[in-house]
């Protein structure tokens, strides 16, 4: 009971700051067209937001960690922007709909992962046909997803680029459910102390991006921006800065198979309400896979320790 009064508050958040986070960066990125700049304004402010209670003397966070400590907050660092990056190139160079279906193959990979590599045993039958209903329920929805006409639905990159892309994203993603899993319960931190090691080591990498000319976009784009969109990018940085702490304490809690179902449920929650709220055409099939995905994380039971 004292686990779930700890949980509960922070899956809430979790869920909250990520399904605004994706509404958010849609219209931030008018102001901030330069999606890498954008970020590092996200995470800057992750970094202030939790390091400015610790320095008013209002909590405890450590600012010296071991070398050791550091140099496994690099790695995850590298794997957690490997991920955002790559995740941003898959979408362009083969569209959302494809990329759909490779996220919602992704419990399933971890739960394996989880038995080889983390201690846990694989999933009960229940909870299998619960990550196979996850991914024939979304595979669906992408094929009846219509495709935004502003939005390049076949990519701009060829076949190659997005299997590559795809590849990329695939290994950075199962790293970052793993891997940082790993580093969470090795080297025990606080919750704060995780934040703001992870988004403080990502920033010297995202400078070199910036200075690197791999986007696009400059920042000077930025001058008609409207003011709503200023104000998402303000949201978004408390956004982000709610959906980093809590995704790193939930790691904790929380096997690395059941963190990735729930990653799936706070997007399909948030299309979902798209769906309902925002898209002209209110389409029955596309709302019921969604419902189906939602409904066959409900039945995933995460698997014990062995």
């Amino acid at each position: 009971m004292s686990t779930l009064r700890t949980t509960l508050p922070l899956l809430i958040l979790y869920f909250v700051s990520s399904s605004s986070l994706l509404v958010l960066n849609k219209v931030a990125i008018k102001a901030i067209p330069n999606a890498s700049l954008l970020l590092f304004t996200q995470l800057s402010s992750t970094v202030v937001i939790v390091a400015a209670p610790a320095l008013g003397g209002k909590a405890r966070v450590n600012f010296k960690p071991e070398g050791k400590v550091v140099r496994a907050y690099s790695t995850v660092a590298v794997v957690f922007l490997a991920t955002i990056y790559s995740n941003f190139q898959v979408i362009h160079s083969i569209g959302i709909n494809p990329f759909i279906v490779l996220r919602c193959s992704t419990p399933l990979m971890v739960s394996i992962l989880d038995w080889a590599l983390m201690g846990r045993t694989l999933p009960d039958w229940k909870s299998a046909l619960a990550l196979s209903g996850i991914i024939s329920s979304g595979s669906m929805y992408a094929r009846l997803k219509i495709v935004d006409p502003g939005f390049d639905a076949n990519g701009t990159g060829d076949a190659n680029s997005g299997l590559w892309w795809s590849a990329i994203w695939l290994v950075s993603f199962l790293l970052d459910m793993v891997y940082i899993k790993y580093v969470v319960e090795a080297y025990p931190c606080s919750g704060s102390e995780r934040t703001l090691y992870q988004n403080f080591l990502a920033l010297p990498i995202l400078v070199i991006l910036l200075n690197v000319g791999a986007e696009k976009h400059s920042v000077l784009e930025a001058a008609n921006a409207p003011q709503s969109a200023w104000l998402a990018v303000v949201l978004t940085c408390f956004a982000g800065a709610a959906l980093s702490f809590t995704g790193m304490s939930l790691r904790t809690e929380l096997s690395a198979t059941l963190f990735t179902v729930l990653g799936i449920v706070c997007k399909m929650a948030s299309t979902l309400l798209n769906e309902i709220f925002v898209e002209p055409e209110r389409d029955l099939g596309r709302i019921a896979c969604i419902a189906a995905v939602i409904i066959s994380s409900s039945f995933y039971k995460q698997a014990p320790l062995k």
